[in-house]
C-alpha cells in the first residue's frame, strides 16, 4: 500500500510541473493573440481614419478654391 502511494506521489511530482508549463505557454499564446487582434483592429481603425482626414481635406481644399473664385468675382465687380 506504501509503495503505491510513494509512486503516484513520485509521479505527480513528475507530471506537475509539465502540466504548470503547459498551462502557462497556452495562456501566454492566447494573450498573445488577443494583443494581435487588438493592434489588428487599432491598425484597421487608423487607415479608415486616415481616408476620412483625406476625404476631409479634398473638401476643404474644393471649398477654399470655390471662395478664391468668389473672392475674385467680388473683386472684379468692385
Amino acid at each position: 500500500m506504501g509503495d503505491i502511494l510513494f509512486q503516484m506521489i513520485s509521479l505527480g511530482t513528475l507530471i506537475l510541473p509539465v502540466l504548470l508549463i503547459f498551462f502557462i505557454l497556452i495562456y501566454v499564446i492566447r494573450i498573445v493573440r488577443r494583443v494581435e487582434r487588438r493592434a489588428e483592429d487599432r491598425l484597421k481603425l487608423d487607415k479608415e481614419n486616415a481616408t476620412f482626414q483625406q476625404q476631409q481635406m479634398k473638401a476643404i481644399n474644393e471649398l477654399n478654391n470655390r471662395l478664391t473664385n468668389i473672392e475674385n468675382m467680388l473683386k472684379e465687380v468692385d
